[in-house]
């Protein structure tokens, strides 16, 4: 007997798939780009503030090869650690994907954002902790209007992949690891694929849907894009949030960045994300920056006195206690 998916625990799991949860949050949360491999002990710091800040959320970025890699999972290391955070209620697997600033053949993207979807119903099929990804992080978004379209139309296929919110009678018997809900959704893309094969190739063409797909305002899956800047508020239209500010400590003291944060309204403000990185004056200057965003209204962030992601931070306990105590405001 399928068991089902951790996420999936209601009453009336044998009639209905879980009802409709909204993609944003409306409190602070962690934005951690978890690009660490999980070596026993490796992701321990994660675990340890999930489980002791259960008021506030975390979305966890995850790139095993540079996306999902080849397999249909992921190797063990990785679909344990995996399983482990998808068992955590107030963690979001977000899986990463790379479009080279809008050069990456749209199609590569969709077959990657495919790939993690599948992992639901093949680590259940493997007897291993069922693995749920929430959503998709697209690196290197590029910050043009002149590929907004592109963009959206990559969150629409994500968020037709990956979305959670059908509600569809379950036939006594069968399945609820959502295997059904993939298949639907590799139909849809077969379509995409068809559409894009007639199609001439402009730079880097985007995946066009069939009539009746889900939209960003209907699916559950999470949407993030990484120009690594402020862009047009044109982009907040299909992605759930923007990581609006990437780079060091330093360059986030910048007049011009702190100029283009803030001419951005408030309620984008609430969907862009800020991650620092280099913050060489340790727990006091990842605090302040984790202050100075908060101020801004930005509700996503990540600081570290790291140079990049492949390792935890001194402050990390810290900064995560921060984070929390704001949950309490």
């Amino acid at each position: 007997m399928t068991a089902a998916s951790p996420r999936d625990s209601h009453p009336f799991n044998d009639l209905l798939t879980p009802p409709p949860v909204p993609p944003h949050s409306s409190r602070p949360f962690i934005l951690v780009p978890l690009y660490i491999y999980p070596l026993p002990d490796a992701w321990a710091p994660l675990y340890t503030a999930v489980e002791a800040h259960p008021e506030l959320d975390f979305y966890v970025v995850v790139n095993p090869s540079n996306g999902p890699g080849d397999g249909v999972l992921p190797d063990a290391n990785y679909a344990e650690a995996l399983g482990r955070l998808t068992a955590a209620y107030n963690v979001k697997v977000v899986g990463y994907v790379h479009c080279t600033y809008g050069n990456r053949p749209a199609e590569d993207i969709v077959e990657d954002v495919e790939r993690y979807r599948g992992w639901e119903a093949e680590s259940v099929k493997a007897g291993a902790e069922t693995i749920i990804v929430d959503g998709i992080f697209i690196d290197e978004a590029p910050s043009s209007t002149e590929y907004v379209q592109y963009l959206a139309a990559l969150t629409t296929s994500a968020k037709t992949i990956l979305n959670r919110n059908i509600l569809v009678p379950i036939p006594a018997g069968s399945d609820v690891d959502g295997a059904a809900q993939a298949d639907a959704a590799v139909e849809a893309d077969d379509a995409v694929e068809a559409e894009e094969s007639e199609a001439a190739t402009a730079p880097a063409t985007p995946p066009q849907l069939p009539s009746g797909a889900i939209t960003p305002t209907t699916s559950s899956a999470i949407v993030i894009y990484n120009p690594g800047v402020v862009v047009d508020p044109i982009f907040y239209q299909a992605a759930d949030y923007v990581v609006a500010f990437e780079n060091s400590s330093a360059q986030w003291k910048n007049s011009v960045v702190q100029r283009g944060l803030r001419r951005l309204p408030k309620p984008l403000l609430q969907r862009s994300i800020p991650v620092a990185h280099s913050a060489s004056g340790g727990f006091v200057e990842v605090a302040q920056l984790s202050r100075r965003a908060a101020e801004l209204g930005c509700l996503g962030q990540f600081v570290t006195s790291r140079p990049g992601y492949t390792e935890w931070c001194e402050s990390w306990d810290g900064f995560v206690g921060e984070m929390a105590r704001r949950t309490m405001i």
